[in-house]
């Protein structure tokens, strides 16, 4: 019975384990469907994850490469010396267009969105992460946490709110991808302390790049009491040193108009403090002393203009890097088409015949450059060049003649110089032209314009002017009497078209549609496509637009330039070589190093692991590590172990001495070899390997008992038998008896 009940209670313990398990079973099914569920929700919401078109880098996201990730042991320390040709002529965002302004504004700010280098896509930087609503109508943007003004002040939605509302209630000349793509209906919101939701008034391609990543964020507390006082202008308002707070990867230190402005490295910058310590801008007017100066060693950087001839002599020089890319830059001659002659085509026409691109190309640059496009974009944007743009002009000086003879602007007093008619008529057909005197390449360039243009009638006379001086007469208005005639300018572009909204739509005179183009065709153009998500109807859109600018001449493009950046490549390494600049830009900021000679450390064991071992035993690996100046406490020192993926890490003890306890209760009989590798600031790596032999626990088995003889198995029994047996007869023989 017993046995019995042992088998109906075990057959009742195998059901209830069958009924566990299916009850587990379709729990688990249960929650997976909760999961699924979820997920699916999730799929059905408003918002989407943006995903772009790749054909359309200006809306593309990457992981930024390798180079962008802070390392904590790279050796921080030096300064980083870039000349610069100009003082910045502005010294806040609201009012800066000049290059130069931008070169001291870079160093202390940051932006919510910044352009790969490499790729040249856009990806997310303060602003990390955003989502576009399923009419692309509106952005939930989520903000990086721990992003920290130079005052210590905490960056969050309250700041980017508040410069993109200001924005919007001033239409700053250089943010009209703020302004003019925003909705004025709906005006920003904040989420959270991290997330804001922005609305733009129509679909708009590259909000990402354009409008998130087109100004700085700047402190609202610092800024909002300047903007409200009553006698603010932000045309000429100059901010005094203690109001230079930026969340960028360097601090104001000190600016001497004329001579230099410097930066330090920000600590508590949120990307990660920068390598070195020091950013130093000298003002140099003179390329030729600037070169010198690279030369010598005093600066790192050359910013400033090369003559091509130059390139063979620097490349024999030692400690001298040279990199050529592709400048996005065009450099054009520019003109007001708002005043008498240039207002009218015909003319513009006849002076663009008279101008030798080629010839530029080939005598200036040696070559190293392109020809300038009728419809301005630059060859090297493949995918938004027009390559079938008519050719509204070529070299030809009798055509230009001709050109003027139809108008009837011929020379009527023997002077050798046409004069004009109706109206001008008398008037002579003169004006200034104005370079830049740090570029030679331009006052070359205006030259052969001068020359040019007399052999065809029209008297043109070269402005030498330092670029603040020129910079301020291009961008006055149309019919100011200071606005220089014609300049010529090197204007950037990118590979996101919208370039040619911004620089040329007629909302954007006089900063920076400096030419007073207007064409009502190309305004609406220029509106469509920032709205087209469709690549290919956006390409039909960008390609009428240079049409339009090869037909009207607003602008003569001189050349594209294949710039060489020459740079000292013995002081500081981690140099990132960029799609379209040289190598003065952020990254390098971010990423230069000092070079270092890495010292050694010396190792000493101090608890050696046994070589061999019985699987179950535990041992101790310990090992000192000593530099020249003594014991090295601040190394990171791991152990690998044969056939084991994880990473042992050896604790510092004290004194430079890093220990790990190791168990072997896992281990396999067999050869196993622990290699130990220490890494430090400012020294070489350390590899020490240990070969360790294991094998299994011996166990002692108790002796086998020797096997029983006849008598130990049976003698027993006998003894017993016969006692029984005499017990038996000794009865048998009393009973007889």
């Amino acid at each position: 019975m017993c046995r019995k009940r042992t088998k109906i209670n075990n057959g009742r313990l195998k059901m209830r384990k069958r009924i566990l398990v299916f009850l587990t079973l379709i729990l688990t099914l249960s929650s997976t469907s909760q999961i699924f569920t979820q997920v699916l929700a999730q799929g059905s919401e408003p918002w989407q994850t943006w995903e772009p078109d790749l054909t359309s880098s200006g809306v593309a996201i990457t992981e930024p490469f390798e180079g962008y990730l802070y390392d904590p042991d790279v050796i921080h320390g030096g300064t980083l010396t870039v000349a610069t040709p100009s003082d910045p002529p502005e010294l806040h965002q609201w009012n800066a267009g000049a290059t130069a302004s931008y070169d001291f504004l870079d160093i202390f700010n940051d932006y919510l969105t910044r352009t790969d280098p490499v790729t040249g896509a856009v990806i997310p930087w303060i602003a990390e992460s955003w989502e576009v609503s399923n009419d692309k109508l509106s952005y939930v943007v989520h903000l990086a946490k721990g992003v920290k003004f130079h005052d210590g002040v905490e960056l969050t939605a309250e700041d980017v709110k508040w410069n993109f509302d200001f924005i919007m209630e001033n239409n700053f000349t250089r943010m009209s991808n703020v302004w003019q793509i925003l909705s004025r209906d709906k005006p920003t919101e904040i989420i959270d302390t991290y997330t804001l939701r922005f609305h733009v008034k129509e679909p708009y391609v590259p909000f990402p790049r354009n409008t998130l990543g087109n100004a700085y964020i700047y402190p609202q507390h610092i800024w909002e009491p300047i903007a409200t006082d009553l006698g603010f202008d932000w045309l000429t308002y100059v901010p005094s040193e203690d109001e230079y707070i930026g969340c960028g990867p360097f601090k104001y230190v000190a600016y001497i108009p004329g001579a230099w402005y410097k930066f330090e490295a920000f600590d508590d910058y949120w990307h990660g403090r920068p390598y070195i310590d020091e950013l130093l801008r000298p003002i140099i007017t003179s390329g030729d002393a600037e070169l010198l100066a690279v030369k010598r060693g005093e600066v790192d950087i050359f910013t400033g203009f090369l003559a091509s001839e130059a390139i063979p002599g620097l490349l024999r020089e030692e400690g001298i890097g040279l990199y050529l890319y592709n400048n996005p830059y065009m450099y054009h001659w520019g003109m007001n088409t708002y005043k008498w002659p240039f207002s009218v085509k015909e003319f513009r026409f006849a002076l663009a015949h008279a101008i030798d691109k080629q010839d530029i190309v080939d005598t200036l640059l040696l070559g190293y450059g392109l020809p300038g496009t009728h419809g301005v974009e630059a060859p090297f944007y493949e995918f938004w060049y027009n390559p079938d743009v008519t050719e509204t002009y070529t070299f030809d000086l009798e055509k230009a003649a001709e050109i003027l003879d139809d108008l009837g602007w011929v020379d009527t007093d023997g002077d050798g110089i046409r004069e004009g008619t109706g109206d001008h008529a008398g008037e002579p057909l003169e004006f200034d032209i104005g370079p830049p005197i740090y570029d030679p390449v331009r006052c070359r360039a205006a030259e052969l314009l001068t020359e040019w243009f007399a052999q065809i009638g029209v008297d043109a006379t070269v402005q030498y002017m330092e670029w603040a001086t020129l910079w301020g007469k291009i961008i006055q208005p149309l019919d100011s009497p200071t606005k220089i005639d014609t300049w010529l300018l090197g204007s950037s572009q990118s590979p996101e078209p919208t370039w040619m909204h911004t620089r040329l739509h007629s909302d954007n005179i006089p900063n920076p549609n400096y030419y007073g183009f207007v064409n009502a065709e190309y305004d609406e153009l220029a509106l469509l496509q920032g709205t087209q998500f469709d690549s290919s109807e956006r390409q039909e859109t960008i390609w009428r637009m240079q049409e339009i600018l090869a037909e009207e001449v607003p602008l003569v493009v001189l050349y594209f330039r294949q710039s060489p950046s020459v740079y000292r490549n013995d002081v500081l390494t981690g140099w990132v070589e960029h799609f379209g600049a040289g190598m003065d830009h952020f990254w390098n900021y971010i990423n230069l190093r000092p070079i270092v000679e890495l010292q050694s450390m010396s190792v000493s064991v101090v608890s050696t692991p046994p070589p061999e071992v019985e699987i179950g035993d535990e041992f101790t690996l310990g090992i000192t590590y000593t530099g020249p100046e003594g014991s090295v406490t601040t190394a990171s020192v791991s152990a690998m172990l044969t056939g084991d993926p994880a990473q042992y890490v050896l604790e510092h003890v004290g004194s430079g001495t890093y220990e790990c306890d190791f168990s072997t209760s896992t281990w396999h009989e067999g050869d196993y070899t622990i290699r130990v590798e220490a890494k430090a600031t400012g020294f070489l790596s350390e590899l020490t390997t240990f070969a360790i032999e294991s094998f299994e626990p011996v166990i002692e088995e108790p002796d086998e008992p020797e096997e029983p003889g006849f008598f130990d198995t049976y003698g027993t029994g006998i003894i017993i038998v016969v006692a029984i047996g005499a017990i038996v007869a000794a009865y048998m023989y009393g009973r007889k008896t």
